[in-house]
């Protein structure tokens, strides 16, 4: 039998959202629960709207409501599928009722919130049937400990609003660059490889997508022959996928082994021009020279999204994740 499955507690980027849409496809019951919705995060099927005022106050409103849902939640789901690290109560409560009680939990990471961090940060861990990570990379950067061995699944995007959007490149070459933080994505190199070329008397434009809508922004990736998207993490993330969704080449720095890795596993080079921050004028201005050819790029890569990061793709996967934890349905509570 199908799992019950509930996804909590952030959406990011409309990533676990597009997990829990994926196994609905797939026959599951699946709920998106988010505390808040926040930036950068899109769509969910229950919403708390914690208190966020910072008084005395929020915090024992806030747990008063979280208990209530778990309360809620117990009876419904089989399997408690946390993201980014967080839990729905406190997890010194949470999971060990959870196990008690006979429950599945998966924890999801989703980058930061895991690579770098210490064993004794994500001990939390210890407590999961299975732990998922985004990427190859995520994986070998990852604390090992005293749990499940990593599995990877790739983010998930629905692709049901993300129809490809074709540009025959002009005669300037249009980049578009969207930073959620610009020290994370390499920012300043951006800026400073489009004056070097214009310097150089390269036909480039620069939109620098901030702080805007995530309705105008779509409009602006749309009208982007090149999208840069970070240059210092090692592999790319949701804006990268969202925007070869549409169709557009993608320039990002990557880590060759989890490339190949990732390569082997799907049967599908990744389709992404690599770049870090000293090579970035250079090979813009090799894009724009080869302009031309850009359009086919942003098939490969449409057709590389369809393929490892459509949601019932990837719900597929998740599905196997819980398989292999023996989490497979209704019986497990």
């Amino acid at each position: 039998m199908t799992p019950r499955v509930l996804h909590a507690p952030l959406n990011i980027a409309g990533g676990p959202g597009a997990i829990s849409k994926g196994l609905e496809a797939l026959g599951c019951k699946s709920t998106m629960l988010v505390f808040n919705e926040q930036p950068f995060e899109r769509g969910f099927d229950r919403n708390l709207r914690l208190r966020k005022t910072g008084s005395r106050t929020d915090l024992p409103l806030n747990l008063a409501k979280q208990f209530r849902t778990l309360a809620w939640a117990l009876p419904r789901y089989d399997i408690f599928h946390f993201h980014a690290g967080h839990t729905l109560v406190p997890d010194r409560i949470n999971l060990p009722l959870l196990r008690a009680l006979r429950k599945g939990v998966v924890f999801q990471s989703w980058g930061s919130d895991l690579r770098g961090r210490s064993v004794r940060e994500v001990s939390y861990l210890r407590r999961a049937d299975a732990v998922i990570v985004g990427s190859f990379l995520t994986r070998r950067l990852a604390p090992e400990g005293p749990w499940p061995a990593y599995e990877v699944v790739p983010p998930a995007i629905d692709l049901g609003g993300w129809e490809p959007v074709e540009n025959e490149p002009g005669p300037k070459l249009r980049i578009v660059h969207a930073p959620s933080k610009r020290a994370v994505k390499g920012t300043e190199a951006v800026i400073e490889a489009v004056h070097a070329l214009r310097s150089r008397g390269a036909p480039v434009e620069l939109d620098l997508v901030e702080g805007v809508p995530h309705r105008e922004a779509r409009k602006r990736f749309a009208d982007a022959d090149v999208i840069v998207d970070q240059l210092r993490v090692g592999w790319y993330g949701m804006f990268a996928i969202e925007t070869m969704a549409l169709g557009k080449p993608v320039v990002c720095f990557l880590d060759e082994e989890a490339a190949a890795e990732t390569a082997a596993e799907f049967g599908l080079d990744v389709p992404i021009v690599r770049s870090g921050e000293e090579e970035l004028p250079d090979v813009l201005e090799r894009l724009v020279e080869t302009r031309a050819e850009l359009p086919e790029v942003g098939r490969r890569s449409r057709e590389y999204v369809e393929k490892v990061h459509s949601h019932v793709n990837v719900a597929r996967r998740v599905l196997a994740v819980y398989g292999r934890a023996g989490l497979t349905g209704p019986d497990v509570a």
